[in-house]
């Protein structure tokens, strides 16, 4: 269990996360929350907290009220990492896309942020010890969060499907071969995770 998620005693998947693995999962999830956190749309106040937590802040309601004015298209983030964490829907057509975009991005944002926050106050909870025992909620936060980890961290580095050749190809002193390391790891973790909500 140490390290890793096993299923326990009531068939809920339990693991002990050392101080730094938690410090460091802790960090990489207060990362993803500052870069996906939904910030304030057109003409909105920044800290409308209640519109974000509505999904509502990056709304335009623009031509809802009678008037002519049409709504601002919305693209996917410039952002590299952002753009793999919050995808267009339809490739292929950029006003559906837009649109789509336009009705869903917040209440993904929001989502996301949940989920890494859940996995901040489990790590939190879990004190010296470090033991987690998962509810079905929790797991599935823990689930999305390590895969937006893996996404952003592999988006990063450049990750390509051969990992192995591209491990290859870096210098033995190259900083990335530490982040290639988190990434096994986050996907270690993502592994026994699913395999531990498993009959």
């Amino acid at each position: 269990m140490n390290g890793h998620f096993v299923r326990g005693r009531t068939g809920r998947p339990e693991i002990v996360l050392d101080e730094l693995h938690g410090q460091l999962l802790a960090d990489l999830c207060r990362q993803v929350i500052e870069l996906v956190e939904p910030k304030a749309g057109p003409g909105e106040p920044e800290g409308d907290q209640l519109a974000r937590e509505l999904g509502l802040d990056g709304l335009d309601w623009s031509g809802l009220d009678g008037g002519e004015a049409e709504a601002a298209p919305r693209t996917a983030p410039d952002d590299p990492v952002l753009a793999r964490l919050l995808p267009d829907a339809y490739r292929d057509d950029p006003d559906a896309a837009s649109e789509f975009r336009r009705y869903t991005e917040n209440d993904l944002r929001l989502r996301k942020c949940d989920n890494a926050r859940t996995v901040r106050a489990d790590i939190a909870a879990s004190g010296a010890e470090g033991h987690m025992v998962l509810d079905e909620r929790h797991a599935q936060a823990w689930l999305g969060a390590l895969n937006d980890l893996r996404l952003a961290l592999g988006t990063n580095l450049g990750v390509t499907e051969d990992l192995d050749a591209f491990a290859e190809s870096l210098e033995p002193d190259d900083p990335r071969l530490a982040m290639l390391a988190v990434y096994h790891w986050l996907g270690m973790l993502q592994e026994s995770l699913v395999e531990s909500l498993t009959p």
